[in-house]
């Protein structure tokens, strides 16, 4: 239902993947984010040491109307985009460039992919976002809940 926020976690660790899966939005949204987007996302790199928190070390594939595709850089990750490193931050947005999303009630799908350093981040068959060389290289990986109600359907990871 996503009315509580955290995560489902994988048990393995993930450095060289393509991770290809589906979703779409449910109607119910809860408090805090009643009156705000629908929001979700798949963390990955997450370290396997770290204390279990809701926005652990990570990069993050943003799923959030209107904003599917953008990374979130949470706990110090970094990465390069456009030959400029990002700076460490708590939390750290890059945008994607541009938007694919379909409409509200409809699948869409998505792609993740990380091979030798590159992060691709693509929707509905568009790549929307490119990073490389994180600063975290390799992790579980994480499917959130954050206050929305969203389905998930035919998670496949793939190594590479």
């Amino acid at each position: 239902s996503d009315e509580v926020f955290g995560y489902m976690s994988t048990k393995d660790t993930y450095k060289d993947f393509h991770l290809i899966s589906e979703f779409k939005w449910g109607e119910a949204k809860y408090a805090p984010r009643i009156n705000e987007k629908r929001d979700s996302g798949i963390l990955y790199f997450v370290p396997v040491d770290i204390p279990e928190v809701v926005w652990p070390k990570s990069v993050e594939f943003q799923i959030q109307e209107g904003d599917t595709g953008d990374f979130w850089l949470i706990d110090s990750a970094t990465i390069e985009v456009n030959g400029k490193r990002t700076a460490p931050a708590d939390y750290l947005r890059v945008e994607k460039s541009s938007d694919n999303e379909n409409p509200h009630g409809e699948w869409n799908s998505i792609e993740i992919i990380s091979s030798g350093g590159k992060l691709t981040h693509v929707v509905n068959g568009q790549v929307v976002n490119k990073g490389s060389s994180p600063n975290i290289k390799e992790g579980r990986i994480l499917i959130q809940s954050e206050g929305a109600e969203i389905y998930y359907r035919k998670i496949e990871i793939k190594r590479l």
